[in-house]
């Protein structure tokens, strides 16, 4: 973030994200380089850039994952996706072909009450990470909405008893409460999303 924070032209000039996202591979794969060595099989890597292009008036979704090169060296590549519709998905983790499936099956079936078809990654994946079954899908969802406005976060509006009303909201899989929402006299004022 630094790096491109600073970025410096003669002429007035707002870059396409095709230019950022390959100049973030271009680092990432020399970290990646530097970091294989040591970690070997843990150092597989994956990240995702998203968001809107201003100049191509396009949204925009690159993959950064680790694959083999033609001579069977593990390198990290990336990939654009472009066509985006409102059941596009990019799955970054573990289980990717069971997962992706189970998303695009739900995305094929219809909406049911409290998990919309609109966020049915969510629930799924949500749904995976309680699962003990799948070991290495952990952590916590975070939620957002990326547009030409750019990416806005959310905090989620979790149930304290499911089936109970009494709800607290969570980030990143903290409950936002007293110690963890004030800055001073300023609050947190994250919205949430259900």
């Amino acid at each position: 973030m630094p790096l491109l924070s600073n970025l410096a032209t003669v002429q007035p000039y707002v870059p396409q994200m095709a230019y950022v996202a390959h100049f973030i591979w271009e680092y990432l794969r020399r970290a990646f380089d530097d970091y294989k060595v040591i970690a070997c099989d843990n150092s597989a890597v994956e990240v995702a850039l998203f968001g809107w292009c201003h100049v191509t008036q396009k949204q925009h979704i690159f993959h950064y994952y680790p694959g083999k090169d033609d001579n069977g060296v593990y390198v990290l590549k990336y990939r654009d996706y472009t066509d985006l519709n409102e059941k596009s998905f990019v799955y970054l983790g573990d289980h990717r072909n069971d997962m992706t499936q189970k998303i695009q099956k739900a995305f094929d079936g219809d909406s049911e009450p409290g998990s919309p078809l609109s966020r049915i990654p969510r629930y799924i994946i949500e749904e995976h990470i309680q699962n003990s079954e799948y070991k290495t899908i952990g952590g916590n969802l975070q939620l957002g909405i990326a547009d030409r406005f750019g990416f806005r976060p959310f905090s989620i509006c979790k149930p304290r008893v499911l089936g109970k009303p009494e709800a607290y909201l969570s980030y990143l899989g903290y409950e936002l409460h007293q110690d963890i929402t004030s800055v001073g006299h300023a609050i947190v004022n994250l919205p949430g999303m259900v």
